[in-house]
């Protein structure tokens, strides 16, 4: 998606209503697209009340039993820990922030000061409000912005952070130059979750995946590390968890057909038909070893 610039572990379905931003590598106005989409009503009370309003993405489960904002939770706090240490000295980009849950446990938990970039006005708000709400706004500036011209200064975070966001950029190396450009020039640190395609699968043989998202490609592992390293940036291991990204989207189907009766009047029949068939589809690519999922963490 030229720019998404919003977390979100579900990766929107395509409605006549509120389209679902397109990520095709030369995708026109898709950061109009993107950013009606994810100020729609439907998206921002699907994401807001049935997900929490906190964290947006891919959850990592223990159990079957876990709860959709627990076993988020717990991937914020793995990534925590794969990137460490972080301290009250430690300035973060949260690229595609969502609601800012993921930086308001940091800023809560090691009273760094973060950056929220995200593209939807929507979401933004409701950033702020939460902030607010919960004693953090001096720690956390939410900005509007997308991935590829990111609106802050040259060399001004140690950590660049994202989650499941990229998948919607048209240029994912102009992701990376950005954030070549932003972080500091002595040990900046990265790390990201993505939904990506499996060793060896093409965009063909994704093809009802990105077709139903107006996705072009999604990335692969082998291309995130060419394109770090090439910036000069040292591979710090990916920690593979695909099982996760399974576990994760077959419990939020779960959930929404669960809760479809309650939902009816508040989010629309159409939307909710597509997110169940996007979502059959991602626990399909899942299981039968087209996608990938982990952590990735690159350090200059």
């Amino acid at each position: 998606m030229p720019e998404t610039s919003t977390s979100d572990g579900i990766m929107p379905t395509q409605t006549t209503q509120t389209p679902a931003p397109p990520s095709s590598n030369n995708a026109p106005n898709a950061t109009d697209v993107a950013r009606t989409y994810y100020n729609s009503t439907d998206a921002d009370t699907f994401y807001h009340t049935f997900w929490g309003g906190e964290d947006l993405h891919i959850g990592i489960y223990t159990s079957e039993d876990d709860s959709i904002a627990t076993a988020s939770r717990r991937t914020v706090e793995r990534m925590a820990a794969t990137v460490g240490p972080i301290t009250s000295e430690t300035r973060v980009l949260d690229m595609g922030a969502g609601y800012g849950g993921a930086a308001r446990y940091l800023a809560r938990t090691y009273g760094c000061h973060i950056t929220c970039l995200n593209l939807s006005e929507v979401e933004n708000e409701r950033n702020r409000v939460k902030t607010k709400e919960q004693g953090l706004k001096h720690l956390i500036n939410v900005v509007e912005g997308s991935f590829e011209k990111m609106p802050v200064p040259d060399h001004a975070f140690d950590l660049a952070w994202s989650q499941d966001a990229f998948l919607h950029s048209g240029d994912r190396p102009a992701i990376v130059a950005e954030i070549d450009r932003v972080l500091v020039k002595e040990r900046g640190k990265v790390v990201f979750t993505d939904p990506m395609a499996a060793k060896g699968v093409s965009p063909e043989g994704l093809k009802p995946i990105l077709a139903r998202l107006q996705l072009g490609s999604l990335g692969s592992l082998a291309s995130y590390r060419r394109e770090f390293q090439q910036r000069g940036f040292s591979d710090m291991g990916f920690e593979e968890l695909t099982e996760q990204l399974v576990n994760s989207y077959s419990k939020v189907l779960k959930e929404l057909e669960r809760q479809e009766e309650q939902l009816k009047g508040k989010i629309s029949d159409e939307y909710v038909k597509n997110m169940k068939t996007g979502l059959s589809q991602w626990v399909n690519g899942g299981k039968n070893g087209q996608l990938c999922w982990g952590i990735m963490h690159f350090q200059r």
